[in-house]
Formats: structure tokens, C-alpha cells, sequence
């Protein structure tokens, strides 16, 4: 597990699990693939980078690190409920901004 990163009631952090080469994903085309793993409890993640494995394996890892920051957001923010539509615009708010009647007839 990467420093810095706590477990918590909901869930562990994510973590890279296996790098290794691998064939070209379906509609490729090279030799210079590998297949990575990343989990996060009992969840998997299973994706290719395509070029050296100590540049693949950096690219992962950054990966994991913007995952955990992003999950460590989260919990900052008291996980919102996903799908919450956006407040409507204050009441009188255009009104304000328009032009007092008769103000162009000058």
C-alpha cells in the first residue's frame, strides 16, 4: 500500500496488483504491450499500456495515485449522492441585470 494512503469503513485503497507483458489488445497492433491489474478491495482493474515496462509501470502508477487522491476527495467531501441535478438560478437574478424601461430612449 502506498504511504500517505488510509484504509477506510468504505473500502481499501487502490493498489497495483501484476504488470506483465502481454499480447496486443484486441484491434492493435505491436509487440510492446502490458497488462496491469489494479485493485481496491474484492474490485479489479484490468487494462493495457503499450511500451517499456519501467514506462508502463510509471503510467500505473500514476494511476493509482490519481485514483487514491481522488477517492481520499471523496471522503472529504462526504461522498455527495451521484446524480444530484444542479440548484435552479436564484430567484430575480435576470431581472437585476436588464435595463430599466425607457433607460435607451434617451
Amino acid at each position: 500500500m502506498r504511504a500517505g494512503v488510509d484504509n477506510d469503513a468504505h473500502g481499501e485503497a487502490f493498489r497495483l496488483v501484476s504488470i506483465r507483458a502481454a499480447g496486443a489488445p484486441s484491434g492493435c497492433t505491436g509487440r510492446d504491450w502490458f497488462e496491469y491489474r489494479i485493485a481496491q478491495g474484492a474490485n479489479v482493474i484490468t487494462g493495457y499500456r503499450r511500451g517499456s515496462l519501467s514506462v508502463a509501470t510509471a503510467e500505473v502508477e500514476s494511476i493509482v495515485d490519481g485514483l487514491n487522491e481522488r477517492r481520499q476527495g471523496a471522503k472529504a467531501r462526504g461522498r455527495p449522492p451521484s446524480g444530484r441535478p444542479a440548484a435552479p438560478p436564484a430567484a430575480g437574478t435576470q431581472a437585476a441585470d436588464a435595463e430599466p424601461a425607457g433607460a435607451a430612449d434617451d
